[in-house]
């Protein structure tokens, strides 16, 4: 026996769409958020019917009300006093002309509305190049984007223009995630469906975006894109975030292999038309203005310091909180405005523009035995305990 649930609602219904991220519901309007022909209708999913004159199978109708319906674990719609309704296969745009077609042969020229009021949540395994694989929970409302961001968002070397789903059906498709986040084209940031799976394949090239970027600042300033062919220089700072206001606009520059050596390819990231196409391995390079000095990488608070003439590195180094335990404190470098790289000590004198490089020590292999075996050890000891108690 099918349960109705009859509400006083004299207009359409939202949607209830849930986050996944949060783990809250919010209710919104079904057609701000989605495609009536895009969204699949499957088990679980609610149903709501509003019947302008009242609800012909109710006992005491009132003037308008509006019955929510759920569809069964087997596909199943079931309006009472009219025959099933297998909605397998069916979008919602088709379950609700389905609808107004059952209820006018059953219950005479009767005019009714429909739609969906809450979409059910399913599993979708999510693997590859994302930061959390694995089995994600979702619902019908849930859009690509959102799932990847479920499963702990992409790693940086992923491929966001060669994302697979196969669906159900075991038809692979493709989704260009770039495309979306580019020109915001839905169709490349489909609804999640029941039985689809997800996988992130890895880029097959990469490119390195640096300096002063919009916020790249929890990344130490430097971002890492996929290559895409023919893309440019100013496009792939869309991608990037776009520039800051620190940046140094006229000393931009793209560092690029040639014949064994580095070429330094000066252009204007303001510029779209004449933006030069970027190459595999590319690194564009957007400096500060002279009044900072950035430092990156093995330091407490990587971040930009207010430039002051004639202070060196360890000035700088100190400014951003000092070495972290890892750094490798005699491999410093110096990257200078104009892209060149110079090998640098605390006491190296850093010139207006510049970025001072502190790397990271490297792991010795006795290092890497030493924390499995600490690691082992530990979940042996847990063992016993367990097993003594």
């Amino acid at each position: 026996m099918v349960a109705a649930v009859l509400m006083q609602m004299p207009e359409a219904p939202a949607a209830e769409l849930l986050l996944p991220v949060e783990e809250e519901r919010v209710l919104i309007t079904a057609s701000d958020y989605f495609d009536s022909e895009e969204y699949l209708v499957g088990p679980g999913d609610q149903i709501w019917i509003n019947f302008p004159g009242g609800v012909p199978f109710a006992g005491e109708p009132e003037a308008v009300a509006t019955v929510v319906l759920p569809i069964g674990l087997d596909g199943i719609l079931v309006i009472p006093g009219l025959s099933p309704v297998d909605v397998t296969g069916m979008t919602l745009m088709d379950l609700q002309e389905s609808i107004g077609y059952s209820i006018r042969s059953g219950y005479g020229r009767l005019s009714v509305s429909s739609g969906l009021y809450r979409s059910a949540r399913f599993e979708v395994p999510v693997t590859g190049q994302v930061a959390l694989p694995g089995i994600i929970t979702v619902n019908g409302l849930t859009r690509l984007t959102e799932a990847l961001d479920v499963a702990g968002g992409t790693t940086a070397t992923a491929s966001l223009s060669n994302i697979l789903e196969v669906t159900a059906s075991g038809d692979s498709v493709v989704h260009n995630i770039n495309d979306f986040l580019v020109r915001g084209r839905l169709e490349n940031n489909p609804l999640m469906h029941r039985g689809s799976s997800i996988h992130v394949y890895s880029a097959d090239a990469l490119i390195i975006a640096e300096g002063a970027l919009s916020g790249a600042e929890s990344t130490g300033y430097r971002v890492v894109l996929e290559y895409i062919e023919e893309e440019t220089a100013f496009a792939a700072l869309q991608r990037a975030g776009g520039l800051s206001e620190r940046a140094g606009i006229g000393e931009c520059h793209i560092m690029r292999t040639c014949h064994d050596s580095l070429e330094a390819i000066p252009f204007d990231p303001l510029l779209a038309e004449s933006s030069p196409v970027l190459y595999g391995s590319d690194r564009i390079v957007i400096p500060f203005t002279q009044e900072f000095i950035n430092v990156i990488g093995q330091v407490e608070y990587p971040q930009p310091v207010s430039y002051a003439p004639g202070m060196n590195a360890g000035y700088y180094i100190g400014a951003a909180g000092g070495f972290t335990a890892a750094a490798r404190q005699g491999g410093l470098k110096l990257v200078l405005s104009d892209g060149t790289e110079e090998e640098a000590d605390l006491t190296k004198v850093v010139p207006p523009g510049a970025t001072v490089v502190v790397p990271r020590v490297a792991v010795q292999f006795w290092q890497e035995y030493l924390t499995i075996l600490t690691g082992v050890a530990t979940v042996i000891i847990s063992y016993q305990s367990v097993f003594n108690n």
